[in-house]
């Protein structure tokens, strides 16, 4: 228990550091001198940093949290039953994937709805889209069944 408590707490922390490197990070300098002068510690800071491919990382994070969180809440319970009959189920990786999925559906819609989305992303807007997908990406995570429920009542779902 004690190992999953912790596993949970370093991608709470992950995910606020990816986090923060999205919101503080003005990665434009940086991907244009990337262009002139290549160095892979600056490519994969651009990576972590970047709006696009931080909201990836958010989302995969927030995935995986509501999934981890959902096996503690399953563990919790299973040592107040005494007969243990909840089913051992591991959902973390199921949880990452759900998160993705959502991220590529609202890359999608981005690109849909506008030529470059992310040219000119206020500090305003990083925090509006990297709340959402995450929060929908932990939701994912953590209750599929509910987050079925809610887009079954979306017309096109």
């Amino acid at each position: 228990m004690l190992a999953r408590i912790l596993i949970a707490l370093f991608v709470v922390i992950a995910w606020l550091a990816i986090f923060c490197l999205g919101a503080f990070i003005d990665t434009n300098p940086l991907r244009q001198g990337l262009q002139d002068n290549f160095n892979l510690s600056d490519f994969f800071f651009i990576i972590l940093a970047w709006i696009p491919t931080n909201i990836a990382f958010l989302s995969i994070l927030a995935g995986l949290m509501g999934a981890l969180t959902r096996g503690l809440l399953r563990k919790v319970e299973e040592e107040a039953l005494p007969d243990g009959t909840l089913k051992k189920k591991n959902h973390a990786i199921g949880g990452s994937v759900a998160g993705f999925l959502f991220y590529m559906a609202f890359m999608a819609g981005a690109f849909v709805m506008v030529d470059q989305p992310f040219t000119n992303t206020t500090e305003a807007q990083y925090y509006r889209i990297a709340g959402s997908i995450s929060f929908i990406s932990f939701i994912a995570g953590f209750r599929p069944d509910t987050l079925r429920k809610i887009l079954d009542r979306i017309p096109g779902f």
